[in-house]
């Protein structure tokens, strides 16, 4: 229910806010300062796309696949994170089951990404919009394991954030190619 309810919101609010590609700005301003309209900011929409050194040449397509590698870099990034503080981790138990379930959610979004960025090449945009989503919600998931131990969610909580912001832009897009196309 919650995808189709903020897929029926992001259809309203971009309704009368399609994407028109001029030579004036790049493909990457226009997505991005459309999607501030929506609900990412356009700095937010940057941070991500910028990241990747082909943003800045290829089309609205390129830029949904884009979006999701760049999250699946940014998942197989964390999960070598999360593997070096279980290494140093004490011999307290419930912390290493915090960072063995934190591994575990990341080391698992890494495919549903890969997943997204080859739905967003064939143009199945509702399928990575679904698996967007079900992405989003690891960084939540990693940091609710994380809440019990204060120590360990300072150390993973930036880790989420980071993750979720990456995954929510690359969901915001591929919401946004499903309802305008490329």
């Amino acid at each position: 229910m919650e995808v189709s309810l903020l897929s029926f919101f992001c259809l309203i609010l971009c309704s009368s806010y399609p994407l028109f590609i001029s030579a004036a700005s790049s493909n990457v301003d226009q997505l991005c300062n459309l999607l501030g309209g929506w609900y990412v900011t356009p700095q937010l929409c940057h941070s991500v796309l910028d990241s990747h050194p082909r943003s800045s040449t290829t089309d609205l397509n390129g830029l949904g696949i884009t979006a999701a590698k760049v999250g699946a870099a940014k998942a197989t990034s964390i999960t070598a994170d999360i593997q070096q503080l279980l290494s140093k981790a004490s011999s307290d138990i419930n912390q290493q089951k915090v960072l063995k379930t934190c591994l575990k959610l990341y080391t698992d979004v890494v495919p549903m990404l890969k997943g997204a960025a080859t739905a967003i090449k064939v143009k199945n945009y509702s399928k990575a919009e679904t698996v967007l989503y079900a992405a989003f919600k690891v960084a939540g998931k990693c940091d609710d394991a994380a809440r019990a131990d204060t120590s360990l969610w300072s150390s993973l909580n930036h880790y989420d954030t980071e993750f979720s912001n990456v995954s929510w832009v690359a969901h915001a897009i591929a919401a946004y190619i499903e309802r305008y196309g490329t």
